[in-house]
This record gives structure tokens, sequence and C-alpha cells, in this order.
């Protein structure tokens, strides 16, 4: 079958990470790391195992950080390859696990991380919480990886067949079309991040980026917690008109006027301006989503986060240089990470509910009324791979959002 595959080399590595991510042949296409190749189908482990067809698998921002070298080295212990990229999954199934209710032909979407009852052991700790997300044997094992798409056994949709567990499946409910279901996994990403740091009451909430991440984020607090008054913060005008019709009441684009000052006046919070270096809010925002992970995302994040606030962290950061955490100590800052999803409590109801994630989103699917097909800009089939990449690196010129590869 045809698939996309990375196959890490530290010679090609190094040489792409000497030259430059202009250097685009060294990247991905032919002799590069990443590349369309002819591959075996793979085959069940176990039938507790469905064949599936993807119809359509969404370009991550982690795809990219890979694929162009970006992502930190750290987490290559947490992954084997070569690998068939692509956890973003909406698909067919061709063979459905035995005694299953999911039939042939049924749409799925797929939660990619494989946690302790899929590898055939006892559950370790965070699997046992229900956060198998950071399943503390992904970086060990003949399955060893994160998740499909960062597993040599178990390749992901970037691809013309691939195999997931039981319970990796989850049936599409009819009313949602295929441009929404293939979102389903980030959509996930940000309603897991709520729901683990839920505001509480009318609380103001920033969140940063103009990405699926940022735009999930907003559309999970606005159908989980109305009362929130959330603002986004983004580089783009169309980035900012989607997060308003998300549901974000204010917009703000740094760089086009005084970022501080404005968020400040809005929030009727004090601006301080140190001896050197920017100006800071006092009584800022009480919860700050960065979903975006640079030092400058950062530094915003830090500066505009009131004391005794809290700052989550969506977007991948890695190496920071040069960041001031004096912030974080000062003004009793917590901070917590978010991965994915695993299980949740559902805010609407009392009390609170403990199911899937993924679940909860599917639901969420089926009533929302926010324009979510809107977050998918472009569609290409697998072979036209290399202007997907383009088209997702190239935000501002493609004014693009969603990325989505079909066979």
């Amino acid at each position: 079958m045809r698939a996309l595959v990375f196959d890490l080399s530290i010679p090609k590595y190094l040489l792409a990470r000497a030259v430059g991510p202009r250097a685009r042949a060294l990247h991905y296409g032919p002799g590069s790391c990443f590349e369309l190749r002819d591959v075996p189908a793979p085959e069940a482990p176990s039938r507790d195992f469905a064949a599936l067809l993807p119809t359509h698998t969404g370009v991550c921002g982690s795809d990219l950080a890979a694929v162009f070298f970006k992502s930190s080295v750290t987490l290559s212990a947490f992954a084997s390859f070569p690998t068939v990229f692509g956890h973003e999954v909406l698909a067919r199934v061709a063979d459905p696990p035995a005694n299953s209710a999911l039939h042939a032909g049924d749409r799925v979407v797929v939660d990619p991380f494989l946690s302790c009852a899929i590898r055939g052991v006892e559950g370790c700790p965070r699997c046992a919480e229900g956060s198998y997300a950071t399943c503390e044997r992904s970086g060990t094992g003949p399955l060893k990886g994160m998740m499909l798409g960062a597993c040599s056994a178990l390749p992901g949709g970037f691809s013309e067949r691939m195999v997931a567990h039981r319970d990796q499946l989850f049936r599409v409910p009819d009313a949602v079309p295929d441009e929404v279901a293939v979102l389903t996994e980030p959509l996930t990403v940000g309603v897991h991040a709520v729901t683990r740091h839920p505001p509480r009451g009318a609380e103001r909430v920033l969140v940063i980026g103009g990405g699926v991440i940022a735009f999930a984020v907003i559309w999970a607090l606005r159908e989980l917690y109305p009362d929130v008054e959330v603002t986004a913060l983004a580089l783009e005008d169309y980035q900012l008109d989607l997060a308003s019709r998300l549901g974000a009441q204010r917009t703000h684009r740094p760089g086009r006027t005084d970022t501080v000052h404005d968020l400040g006046a809005a929030l009727g919070s004090r601006v301080l301006q140190p001896t050197l270096g920017r100006p800071f809010l006092v009584g800022g925002f009480d919860r700050v989503f960065d979903c975006v992970g640079t030092r400058e995302s950062l530094d915003d994040s830090l500066r505009f986060t009131r004391a005794g606030g809290t700052l989550v962290l969506l977007g991948c950061a890695g190496e920071i240089r040069d960041l001031d955490w004096s912030f974080v100590w000062s003004r009793e800052l917590t901070i917590a990470g978010s991965l994915a999803y695993g299980f949740t409590d559902d805010p609407r109801s009392a009390p609170p509910s403990r199911r899937r994630t993924f679940a909860l989103t599917l639901d969420l699917l089926t009533t929302t009324a926010r324009p979510l097909r809107d977050l998918v800009t472009h569609t290409f089939p697998m072979e036209r791979f290399g202007q997907a990449l383009e088209v997702s690196l190239d935000r501002k010129g493609a004014r693009s959002v969603k990325a989505v590869l079909t066979p």
C-alpha cells in the first residue's frame, strides 16, 4: 500500500538542521526522512483490532514539527521508526474487531494514543487513572510509541489502510459531516484542556494562538462554560474573525496596537513598566491557554496572567531561551501542561459524570451551532502531501487553519 513514512536518519537530521527549512527537499520528498512509499499493509496484532480504510486525515502541527525538525529530541524516546504519520483520522471500518457493535462500512474516528490495555499488559499508574496519553510504557516494548503514527508496528492515517484497537474506535453520528468529524481529535485536545483546568464562574480567559488547537479551546469554553469571558489573541485578521464566530467576545492582534495597554483597558487592569523590558498587567486574566508554545507567546502568557492565576500550556513548547520566569514565583502562578485527552468529567451533568473525552466531543459535535467546518481550509489527495505541508506552514499567505489528506 502507499503511505507517508517518516524514517528518522541522524545524518539527514543533522544536514537538514544545518541548512534550515528553506531547503525543502531535505525535509520531505524522495530521499528525505519523510516520503511517500510502498509499504506492506499492516496486520492486526489480534482480533481486538479492526482494519480501517482512512478517508480523511488531518495534518497536525506536531507532524510539521517532526518533518522540519522543530520538535524536542526528547520526544524521540517515545517513538519508534520508521513510522507512518497521521493521527487525526476519520476512517471506514473494513473489518471490525471480534464481538464488536461496529460493522463494515461504519464511519469511525480514532483515538490514537496507546494505553497499557492496547499493549496487552497490566495498567501503569497513569493508565489506571484514565490518563493513558501519558502511559508510562510508551517508550518501551514491542508497541513502543505514544500513539498510532509514532509506532512502527501500528501505522497512522497517512496510508491506504491501518489497524486500531477496539478501545480506540468511536462511531461517528450520522449528523456529523466528514469535514467536521475529521476534526474530532484536535477538538478533543481543546475539550481535555478546559475540562482538566476548568474556569470557575465568569472568569476572564485568554486564548493565545491562531491554529486549530486555539480554536478548539475557544469552542470548548463556549460550549461547556458559557459564563466565561473569552479573549482571543492571534496574528491574522482571518484568525480573529474565526475566533469571534467560534465564540470569543474580544479579539486582539499583537503588533497592530499596544496589546498590553489595550488588554489592560479592556480588563480594567493596571499596567506596570519595569526599569527595563516589556510592561505587564496587574490584575490580568484568571486563566490563560497558550496554544503556540514559542518564547514570545510564553512571555505574553506570563505577563498577562493575574497573580494566583493559571497558565495552561498546549502549544508543544520545547527548549525556550531567555524567558523571564520571575512571574511564576513572584505572582504565585499555577502552570499546567496539557497533552491530548483520556477520561474527563462532563461538566454538563450534576454531579459531573466521568467519561472518555472523545465521547464528550462527539456529543458536542451533534448539537453545536458554531462553524467548525470552516476550520478545514484545504484538502489534498495524499500524493500532494507537499502542498498540504506548505499551506500549513504559510498560514498567512494561504489563510490556512487545517489541511486534510485523502486517499
